[in-house]
């Protein structure tokens, strides 16, 4: 097992653009999490956009072409 701590220093990490993909909860629980400040990191992102995809754990493997079809949509 590897272990350590990642320190992130540069401010400018705000500024990228997150996806949050929300395959075993809805968006709507994603929201709340981070208005209750459940998701530290993340209250400081300029822009978070939360997609809801209905595949459980793995959408990788359960859901690849819909999750590809998200990806590809966002990244345009």
């Amino acid at each position: 097992m590897t272990k350590g701590v990642v320190h992130l220093r540069d401010e400018r990490r705000y500024a990228v653009p997150v996806v949050l993909v929300c395959p075993e909860y809805s968006a709507e629980d994603a929201e709340a999490w981070l208005r209750a400040g459940e998701m530290p990191e993340l209250t400081k992102a300029e822009q978070v956009t939360f997609v809801d995809i209905d595949s459980g754990h793995w959408p990788m493997l359960t859901r690849p072409g819909e999750l590809a079809q998200i990806i590809s949509t966002l990244t345009g």
